[in-house]
């Protein structure tokens, strides 16, 4: 059996279509939407050149569940640093 790789790269392609459409979100854990995140970042970002890497900036995200469990105070601390 001789398959074109265009043809393996369209069936892989209407696959992966196939599965993401399946995809229920609001069903996912957190864990797993980070997961998703994690793994689809590297097709839709372009990796930066080398100048950009080079003025690179570190952050921090952090997860809040629910704004309720923090005082004014803490989120304007959050929001801040």
């Amino acid at each position: 059996m001789n398959i074109s790789i265009a043809t393996i790269k369209e069936k892989l392609s209407k696959l992966i279509d196939e599965v993401i459409a399946s995809f229920d979100i609001e069903d996912m854990t957190k864990a797993e939407r980070l997961k998703l995140i994690q793994l689809a970042m590297p097709y839709v970002l372009t990796k930066p050149q080398q100048e950009e890497v080079e003025q690179q900036q570190n952050f921090t995200v952090e997860i809040i569940d629910r704004l309720s469990d923090y005082s004014d105070q803490q989120l304007d601390n959050a929001i801040r640093n």
